[in-house]
């Protein structure tokens, strides 16, 4: 066990906040610790009634490439993670997610990140329309089961959350 004594604040973002912590580890010994707060995010993978799944294309800045992806976003300060899926659902893909079930979560980076992304599997309700953020620029796609897990091997999509929820389904039989 480490006993944090010091913590200092580098930074404070709308997304995340870094920060270096002086610890005691079991020994005595002293040392730092540099991580970033995050308060977690929502991953679902929705099934449309053609029984493909909509992913979400989109250009991501820190890996300078476009990404696949299944619908995704952060978890608002208190919120609740089974409250932000079915909003993200609606922002970005345009539809209600219904019979909405959660698969786990994943923490991403443990090293040196707080961030915890809840899972989930749903499918299409009705259609709302997307309400995508100002600076969102992202474009929605169906793909097959089959379609994913080779875009997966083929290193077409290499995106943790999404291969992490590609992983449930098939341990779950959730891929039909």
């Amino acid at each position: 066990m480490e006993k944090g004594i010091k913590r200092t604040l580098i930074y404070e973002g709308k997304v995340i906040s870094m920060n270096v912590d002086d610890v005691i580890l079991d020994d005595g010994t002293k040392a730092k610790r540099e991580f970033v707060l995050h308060n977690g995010g929502v991953c679902i993978a929705m099934k449309d009634s053609d029984g493909r799944f909509f992913m979400v294309r989109q250009y991501r800045y820190v890996q300078g490439k476009e990404m696949y992806e299944f619908c995704a976003g952060k978890i608002e300060a208190g919120e609740d993670p089974d409250k932000a899926i079915l909003r993200e659902a609606e922002e970005e893909i345009g539809y209600r997610a219904i019979n909405v079930r959660k698969l786990g979560q994943i923490i991403p980076t443990c090293a040196y990140s707080s961030e915890h992304i809840h899972l989930y599997y749903g499918e299409k309700g009705e259609r709302v329309g997307q309400n995508l953020d100002y600076d969102e620029r992202l474009e929605a796609n169906k793909f097959t089961f089959e379609e994913i897990k080779e875009m997966i091997r083929n290193g077409e999509i290499d995106d943790a959350k999404t291969i992490a929820i590609m992983y449930h389904m098939e341990m779950e039989g959730l891929n039909a």
